[in-house]
């Protein structure tokens, strides 16, 4: 009896190790796919010269589609005035991620606990030169 309580701790365990793995690659994806709508979004702002209101929320759409959370938790700040070519424009990008560990009860972890703020602080050189 002592080794079947034993086993099925140890059963129990390793199971939460492999559904923690298979998250972490969850949300290693999405943290890549957001890093790719950032690069993609960093693009567009070097062709504007600034940030638009426009592609702003076309990034929040794409960053909505991958986490599944509401626009109002993505911030994105950065330059809004036009900035020629050579100059450097600043944007950051803040996104909620939650569900960073798969089984947070069996570990002890309350659901506020159970999420990070994801931060892209980048600069980009504009390549804007006044043409429409």
């Amino acid at each position: 009896m002592k080794n079947l309580l034993t086993s099925v701790a140890c059963i129990m365990i390793l199971l939460a190790f492999v559904l923690q793995f298979t998250q972490n690659q969850v949300l290693h994806n999405r943290l890549t796919a957001i890093d790719q709508a950032g690069n993609n979004f960093k693009e567009i702002i070097k062709q504007e010269g600034c940030i638009t209101a426009e592609n702003e929320k076309q990034l929040k759409k794409e960053i909505c589609r991958i986490l599944d959370c509401p626009e109002e938790d993505i911030r994105i700040r950065g330059g809004r005035e036009r900035v020629f070519r050579g100059g450097l424009i600043h944007y950051s990008i803040e996104v909620p991620v939650k569900e960073i560990i798969s089984v947070p009860l069996f570990w002890g972890i309350r659901e506020d606990e159970n999420q990070i703020r994801y931060k892209i602080h980048r600069y980009t050189t504009s390549e804007y030169i006044g043409r429409s």
